[in-house]
């Protein structure tokens, strides 16, 4: 590895994943990136994930620079996963992408190239939407182009944007330097059902911004599947408690005190239709 190639690790974030692991496996592998730490990040599957998993790097040893399998004796969800690979990882930029999503081949390198010539901002890129049932796409993709927009804005209105709602268009879309993360402490474990948003709330709060990569470089799944009633709600009351524990408070220092207390009427309405379950 020669000093100028700095190492990106490449999280791999699974759960109940076996069907699909190899495929993003696949994709990492094929980077055009010199210099890749894989973490399959694994949240307590009840499948064949590990299985899977650890036969794929024994027949890849040496494909990329690293590889390691990290595991847990409890699901905490996708926050807790995220920070057991932080905490493992080697690289100065990191990665993270869902076991059943895949990376184009040049996205590591593009990635690192915005990194290196644009000093506190992250980047956001396209997302190659796909699915293996029937989905609306259309409606999928309309959000996305809107969260594109968001991207091209300056700091200042993005920061005012991501306060009334969350415009980053997809998790992995993203690409954080590790030094940031831990100085931000990593991801908030007490938002279970929603890692990103928190994050990249405190991102804008400390002063970062997001920059946008006109190119797709992210193949993102939508699921056929929809989200149950019962995951809804839980996503509603996650997004409550960030609401009241940080949303709030951001917003009126920001001079969104207005929007906030019309916020704050809805998202009490959720808090209480929760407690009465």
């Amino acid at each position: 590895m020669g000093a100028e190639v700095k190492m990106v690790s490449v999280v791999v974030q699974a759960y109940n994943s076996s069907d699909t692991i190899v495929y993003t496996l696949e994709s990492i592998k094929a980077q055009t990136y010199p210099c890749i730490e894989l973490i399959i990040s694994d949240d307590l599957s009840t499948d064949n994930t590990l299985e899977v998993a650890s036969e794929w790097i024994k027949e890849n040893q040496g494909a990329l620079y690293a590889m390691k399998l990290v595991t847990t004796r409890s699901n905490t969800g996708i926050a807790g996963s995220n920070n057991r690979a932080l905490k493992a990882a080697a690289g100065v930029y990191i990665e993270f992408v869902a076991a059943d999503d895949y990376m184009m081949p040049d996205a590591i390198q593009q990635y690192v190239d915005y990194c290196e010539s644009n000093t506190d901002v992250i980047p956001i890129s396209r997302v190659k939407l796909f699915s293996d049932g029937a989905c609306d796409l259309a409606s999928v993709q309309q959000y996305c182009n809107r969260c594109y927009e968001y991207a091209r804005l300056d700091r200042k209105e993005q920061y005012g944007e991501l306060l009334v709602q969350n415009w980053i268009v997809a998790p992995a879309a993203s690409f954080y330097p590790v030094e940031v993360l831990h100085r931000l402490k990593g991801f908030d474990e007490a938002y279970r059902w929603m890692e990103d948003y928190p994050l990249n709330l405190k991102l804008m709060h400390k002063g970062y911004s997001f920059g946008f990569i006109d190119q797709e470089l992210i193949g993102y799944r939508i699921s056929s599947g929809s989200i149950t009633g019962s995951k809804m709600d839980l996503l509603k009351q996650t997004e409550a408690r960030l609401f009241f524990r940080e949303r709030l408070w951001y917003m009126i220092g920001a001079g969104l005190g207005w929007e906030a207390v019309k916020q704050s009427r809805s998202w009490i309405k959720i808090v209480m239709a929760g407690n009465r379950k």
